[in-house]
């Protein structure tokens, strides 16, 4: 019996959630993502004009990114008005005059942001370029981990400045008069963000660059935080929909900096402050894949700390912890459900588990059929019902028909199966044997599905054979067999439209006829036929498919054609000589003689005395 091939499975949920705001409307919804690239259409939502308002957000803990956020028209082109955005988060301001058919997003592997954090600004880093580009490296702190930098590129008109790289966002541009030594001159000051640690910077003037790093310490670590930096710290609180923060003796504080999420909110560092955290659990709600709920009494979650969870209803997971469930099926871990991403305090999850309603099972002539099926899965025969789940794979099927278990053979098994099950039906066959074999010892030999029967005949030459539960379509193989060789064979297609059929085996019979020189029979004479041997002459079985025998006598050996009906054959021999032989023998001798005085009688009488007549 084969395995199924559905052992540790995984399905990855990876969602991103969307808030679009439009004509005093607002609409929420989350999406999956399935790729590297996203478009979410929003140009329905610009029906009526003005502007929407796109915000789309991973949670902190997925180890998803947005790498480029853009707007894309409806022949495909990219739309160069900037887009604020972080590795988690986009917000995007959209004019609705514009053909704008949707906001495209890239989507790559970016690793999570700590749900709390102390933020430390670094030392401001500052470059004068005139010409060309310039490659910065953001330095990397001892003890701190990189969050962002700050790049504030300031261009003396008409010099122009771009930022070439991805994970950079611009934040804003204004222009201003500023004093550039004892030069009072007018400048574009564009501020961007921007999450790589390498910038690249492209300008064909003077430009000053000024870049502040910002580095993040766990949260949890705070009491023994040893600042390498005079710099000020900033509690970051970056939650998610399931973390509620309350505190005390803090200072909400707006310092300038991007938000990462848009539940990121920012506190004046205090040694008295004090936060508290609480999560709340993530519902998850399995649904097969027409969208109905699944109960599956052989189905079981458990999560990373080993609790077991019912599936039967909405599972409740702590979401800062439990990013990866298992479905154990039949007692065994079989799919892996790694949550990368869950913006949302409740999910759904669509699992391609099977139960019995979502297989259909008919017979070969189309008739739906009321069958239990039984499934080898994990060492067991499993009864697939209703409230019994299994992975789509290759499996052993069986099914129950007649009180008996019979095996479909491997079976692929997924939603909106169809399973096809033979015609079952009581047969007999009324077998009859025409013609008698003597010497011989006769046996019926039956052959059906896998199994056979012999049938000693014992001089009876009919039998009824009865067969239970056959399958119409199926093949029967009837065979005569004599002293252990085949003699007649017949194979009959079970037909649905009757239950009893007649089979006739009708073997070869010859008629074998040795005879002498003489004419006489030859009872000594034996007629070899494979492991067949009859001694004289006589109406004898022989197989059908056999063409040549060998007739034996003393050491002696005659090869002979038995397809015709009867064997006639003349050994070189005079047999044994009775009286009656003797006699004709004597007969001829006497003849022979009378005829010899005959002759040289009349050859005496006229003629020359040399001539003669010599019988040899």
């Amino acid at each position: 019996m084969a395995l199924p091939t559905l052992t540790y499975a995984q399905i990855f949920i990876n969602y991103i959630g969307i808030n679009i705001d439009y004509n005093n409307q607002t609409l929420t919804q989350i999406m999956n993502i399935t790729g590297n690239q996203l478009v979410i259409p929003i140009y329905q939502y610009c029906s009526q004009g003005g502007y929407v308002t796109v915000n789309t957000y991973l949670d902190p803990l997925s180890n998803l990114g947005i790498t480029s956020a853009a707007l894309i028209m409806y022949n495909g082109s990219i739309v160069s008005t900037p887009i604020n955005y972080s590795p988690k988060y986009v917000s995007a301001n959209v004019n609705c005059s514009l053909p704008i058919y949707g906001l495209y997003l890239s989507i790559g592997s970016y690793g999570q942001y700590p749900l709390e954090a102390l933020v430390i600004p670094g030392s401001n880093m500052t470059y004068v370029l005139t010409q060309g580009s310039m490659n910065i490296s953001i330095p990397l702190t001892p003890g701190l981990n990189y969050l962002f930098a700050l790049v504030r590129v300031i261009s003396i008109l008409p010099a122009r400045a771009s930022i070439n790289n991805y994970l950079t966002a611009q934040l804003n541009t204004e222009y201003s008069n500023i004093n550039v030594g004892s030069l009072n001159t007018y400048a574009e000051i564009t501020t961007y963000v921007t999450y790589s640690s390498n910038v690249e910077i492209t300008t064909n003037g003077t430009t000053y660059i000024i870049i502040t790093p910002y580095y993040y310490t766990s949260i949890s670590s705070m009491q023994n935080l040893i600042l390498l930096s005079p710099s000020r710290p900033i509690i970051m609180l970056t939650g998610a929909p399931w973390i509620k923060y309350s505190y005390s003796n803090c200072t909400p504080i707006n310092p300038g900096i991007p938000g990462i999420t848009p539940w990121t909110s920012y506190l004046s560092y205090s040694p008295y402050c004090s936060i508290n955290i609480t999560t709340m659990p993530v519902d998850i709600t399995f649904v097969d894949t027409s969208l109905q709920k699944l109960t599956c009494n052989n189905v079981f979650i458990t999560t990373q700390n080993g609790e077991i969870l019912s599936l039967s209803g909405s599972v409740a997971i702590n979401p800062a912890m439990d990013r990866v469930i298992y479905l154990v099926i039949n007692g065994i871990r079989t799919i892996g459900i790694y949550l990368d991403s869950i913006p949302a305090s409740a999910l759904t999850i669509q699992l391609p588990l099977v139960t019995h309603s979502g297989i259909t099972i008919t017979d070969e002539l189309g008739n739906p059929v009321d069958a239990p099926l039984y499934l080898y899965a994990n060492g067991t025969l499993l009864m697939l019902t209703n409230n019994t789940c299994v992975y789509p794979g290759n499996y052993s099927l069986y099914t129950l028909v007649n009180g008996e278990l019979m095996s479909l053979g491997t079976r692929s098994v997924a939603q909106d199966s169809l399973l096809t099950i033979p015609v079952f039906s009581n047969y007999t066959l009324n077998i009859s044997i025409p013609q008698q074999c003597p010497d011989l010892d006769l046996n019926l030999l039956v052959k059906y599905s896998g199994s056979q029967y012999v049938i000693p005949l014992n001089g009876n030459l009919r039998q009824e054979v009865y067969i239970p539960n056959a399958i119409i379509g199926s093949y029967i193989q009837v065979y005569l067999v004599g002293n252990g060789t085949l003699l007649y064979q017949s194979t009959l297609l079970i037909n649905g439209s009757k239950s009893t059929s007649n089979v006739v085996l009708n073997p070869h019979v010859i008629d074998f006829t040795p005879v002498d020189l003489l004419n006489n029979e030859i009872p000594t004479a034996t007629l070899n036929i494979g492991s067949l041997y009859y001694e004289g002459p006589g109406k004898y079985c022989v197989p059908t498919n056999s063409s040549l025998g060998m007739v034996i006598y003393g050491s002696d050996v005659y090869i002979v054609n038995i397809t015709g009906t009867r064997v006639f054959i003349r050994v070189w021999t005079l047999g044994n000589l009775g009286v009656k032989s003797l006699l004709i023998i004597a007969s001829l001798l006497i003849l022979l003689l009378i005829i010899s005085i005959i002759i040289r009688g009349l050859s005496k009488g006229g003629g020359s005395k040399d001539k003669y007549i010599v019988i040899n």
